[in-house]
């Protein structure tokens, strides 16, 4: 569903300390540097706006059971988010494995939008990788804001807010680039129905939310509840981060955790990079992204993919040679 970024004047929601399941902070880890986990097995085109029964008021599909839900358990594996602190977080961006990305972007030449992610969304991960989740790319995050344990109406979330290198990720940040993802069930007409929240690392967290556009996005984990008056109310997607966040998106510089400037050390070492899209698809043996991109994007995502394909033992390589 679309979106407008715009600023809208709201009060902050109040982030007194809660006594709900606190955040684990690991500082001085560093990202691991490849999935251990197998892909996601969802492969189908997200659902349109022209969908007949999730359109105008009918977004209840009633008994309606989904023909090509992927195998469990949920949330599937590739598509968890959780949030601890700037060095540990995973967030949902568009999949670059995804065979519908693939055939109407990739291949073309383009790139996908936040809101044409809808559907077809990948976990990408900054230090601990959640299940089938991707490492993200250095330097596609270009600034982040994280906060734990804060409390809305008696629930207890945290929240991570942050601008994107959308070049790096081979995302498009212009135009129809709003969008929102969440664990809203196929009943109700959710797009990510399959996705949700690493309860390994977000304890008692079990509902999310995340908007994108612009080069910015915020994403909250929830303890249940995704009405309005819940943290993660899922009811406010067109109306962007400044609603979701009560008024607390933070766009400035730096890395920080409640506040406190936190020193980056997640980082992978040169010659480790794994971009988005187009490596990815060229290291799962889809070469049309690839090749189908701007000249100027090829030789990194050729490079990217070879550190992918090689394993830990290429990366090391690459590293000691540099």
């Amino acid at each position: 569903m679309s979106l407008s970024m715009s600023s809208l004047p709201v009060s902050a929601d109040p982030v007194t300390s809660s006594a709900m399941p606190a955040v684990t902070s690991t500082i001085d880890s560093i990202v691991t540097l490849a999935p251990t986990d197998p892909t996601p097995t969802r492969s189908t085109a997200p659902a349109t706006t022209s969908d007949p029964v999730c359109s105008g008021n009918n977004w209840d599909r009633g008994t309606a059971t989904d023909p090509n839900a992927p195998p469990g358990p949920y949330p599937i594996k590739g598509e968890q988010v959780y949030i601890q602190d700037p060095n540990n977080y995973c967030i949902n961006l568009p999949n670059p494995e995804s065979p519908f990305l693939i055939e109407n972007y990739y291949s073309q030449g383009q790139f996908p939008s936040f809101v044409r992610g809808e559907g077809s969304v990948r976990s990408f991960c900054v230090g601990a990788l959640s299940p089938g989740s991707l490492p993200m790319p250095p330097g596609a995050v270009k600034s982040l804001h994280i906060t734990t344990n804060r409390n809305l109406n008696g629930k207890a979330y945290h929240q991570i807010t942050g601008t994107l290198d959308c070049e790096i990720l081979n995302m498009t940040c212009t135009g129809d680039n709003g969008g929102q993802y969440d664990n809203v069930p196929y009943k109700s007409c959710g797009k990510e129905p399959y996705s949700g929240v690493d309860v390994t690392k977000n304890p008692g967290f079990i509902d999310y939310v995340e908007i994108g556009g612009n080069g910015e996005f915020c994403m909250r984990t929830c303890v249940e509840g995704n009405q309005l008056g819940d943290p993660c109310n899922v009811k406010n997607d067109t109306n962007g981060c400044e609603v979701l966040t009560g008024g607390t998106m933070d766009r400035t510089p730096g890395f920080k955790l409640n506040g406190v400037e936190v020193k980056i050390t997640a980082t992978l070492p040169p010659g480790a990079k794994t971009s988005g899209a187009s490596s990815s698809a060229k290291a799962t043996g889809t070469a049309a992204a690839t090749s189908a991109l701007p000249s100027s994007t090829k030789s990194g995502a050729l490079a990217q993919s070879v550190a992918v394909l090689g394993g830990a033992f290429a990366v090391m390589a690459a590293y000691f040679v540099m």
